[in-house]
């Protein structure tokens, strides 16, 4: 059985999982990060709206309202550091009716309060609103609009988070899932009993490791309460919601301008305000439901995403479904007290809850991980600081996909930037091996990386090139390539 040690262990390797382990790489403190899927930011990060909201919206009196706009601001200054796309072009919150504009000038007074610069109400009055977005239904009779709204790609920042965190001394346990958490009183250490849940490298299903760590930090998404409990802290639950979502060919680049979202709807428990956003990437994001599931439930329904479409074409005229390449679906880790779970555990004050992490949990991620370096720091972790610690991170070499001339120089120096992998998103071979150097093991680690399968024909042209170049690189005969690790094999366990 496996051993290993930490001064601190994180379990979970989302954004906020990541986050932390990044701001404990500041200080001189052995981390290790503990996560039961096969690479960062694959839970309910990588399926979002990538919003750093400026602080307008929430319920006065939580946590998550109060540093929304500091986190927001924090947000910003470290994706400069880790070269994290930003993008903004402000956003619009829609209204249809008299109550609805209500609610417009609530969050306008509450956004003043939190020093939300750029908020104005608008009417549509003499076509304000087209001169705004020229797509919008006259059915919206008003709009919040917000100048300063930023986005960017969700699971894109958390791959750079780690990549960080990992070259300033984080070690991070893929494909190991957290059955049972011990805790001896006379030595103060937690021993952590892990179950493998890869099956890539030596028939490691069911392979059990123990990590032992002086304090863990639970930062297990919609799994967090589970977690605790194993700690001995039932004091909180975390119940899954799902949303599902479209994704629109980038054919459909310019429909609209800024994110533009919808009133939620107080009669139906299954809106939580619906979106159309342009994603960085070009594409159209549009969604989502706010739907009560089980935490395995990421199934897409078609009669669910027929009512996102009607609630939608409400509010833009002509929005092309048509040019959608795929649906999908993804969960929110939502507290009983609606509220982020942040600090030391009822049952033991080594254990450190990072919980409860909904929206606007991706803003406020880099302010979280301070907040639980100061927990621990107050529990007896020392903060010296680590002298080799280095806050930046170059983002992977990509074509220019419009000037291709341009890309001369890169194929000169390299052939395999002159090899075209994905042709959808123009990826190449050097782009695939350089994610695989970054720590990509598997099809969709490659995909979030590179955005290689993210095109229109969703991989049916780079999936087996992928695969050749996951093989040969990792050493991994061809036929134990993973989709997502575990059992997602794509070709069988065993070739005919």
């Amino acid at each position: 059985m496996e051993k290993l040690k930490a001064d601190v262990a994180v379990i979970g390797a989302g954004i906020t999982g990541c986050s932390i382990a990044r701001e404990l790489s500041k200080y001189k403190i052995k981390t290790i990060v503990i996560e039961k899927d096969a690479d960062a930011g694959w839970g309910t990060t990588k399926a979002n709206s990538g919003l750093i909201h400026p602080g307008y919206a929430g319920t006065e009196g939580t946590l998550k309202l109060k540093i929304c706009n500091a986190g927001s601001k924090l947000f910003l200054k470290n994706a400069e550091e880790l070269e994290i796309a930003v993008q903004n072009n402000g956003s619009m919150v829609n209204a249809f009716n008299e109550i609805q504009i209500k609610e417009l000038e609530l969050n306008l007074k509450q956004g003043q309060k939190y020093g939300v610069p750029g908020l104005e109400i608008i009417y549509n009055n003499n076509g304000a609103l087209k001169k705004l977005e020229p797509n919008i239904s006259n059915n919206v009779k008003a709009c919040l609009f917000c100048k300063v709204h930023y986005r960017t790609s969700p699971y894109e920042a958390a791959i750079a988070i780690f990549e960080n965190a990992k070259s300033n001394g984080v070690d991070f346990v893929f494909s190991s899932k957290v059955v049972n958490i011990h805790y001896d009183n006379v030595t103060k250490k937690f021993f952590i009993e892990t179950l493998s849940t890869s099956g890539n490298l030596n028939e490691n299903f069911g392979l059990k490791s123990i990590i032992e760590a002086d304090y863990i930090v639970n930062a297990a998404g919609i799994f967090a309460d589970e977690i605790s409990k194993m700690s001995g802290d039932g004091s909180y639950s975390i119940k899954a919601y799902k949303g599902q979502y479209f994704l629109l060919d980038t054919e459909t680049k310019g429909f609209v301008k800024r994110p533009n979202l919808r009133i939620s709807d107080p009669e139906n428990i299954k809106s939580k305000g619906m979106v159309v956003i342009p994603a960085l990437s070009g594409n159209l994001l549009l969604g989502s439901t706010y739907e009560h599931t089980d935490k395995y439930d990421v199934n897409t329904v078609s009669e669910v995403l027929e009512d996102v479409k009607l609630k939608l074409n409400s509010m833009f005229e002509k929005i092309p479904f048509k040019k959608t390449i795929t649906t999908f679906s993804g969960l929110r880790a939502v507290s009983d007290s609606h509220d982020f779970i942040l600090g030391p555990s009822k049952a033991n004050e080594r254990f450190i809850d990072a919980a409860g992490i909904e929206s606007p949990g991706l803003t406020c991620t880099f302010l979280i991980a301070e907040m639980t370096a100061d927990f621990l720091n107050q529990k007896g972790v020392k903060l010296n600081k680590n002298p080799s610690y280095k806050p930046y991170r170059k983002k992977a070499l990509k074509l220019d996909k419009e000037n291709f001339l341009s890309n001369n120089s890169y194929i000169s120096e390299d052939h395999d930037y002159g090899e075209i992998i994905c042709r959808c998103e123009k990826v190449t071979k050097a782009e695939v091996i350089e994610a695989i150097n970054n720590g990509a093991t598997t099809i969709d680690g490659i995909k979030f990386r590179t955005r290689a399968g993210m095109g229109r024909c969703q991989g049916g042209y780079c999936t087996l090139k992928v695969m050749k170049i996951l093989s040969e690189e990792l050493g991994i005969p061809f036929n134990e390539i993973t989709k997502s690790g575990g059992n997602s094999y794509i070709a069988g366990k065993k070739m005919a």
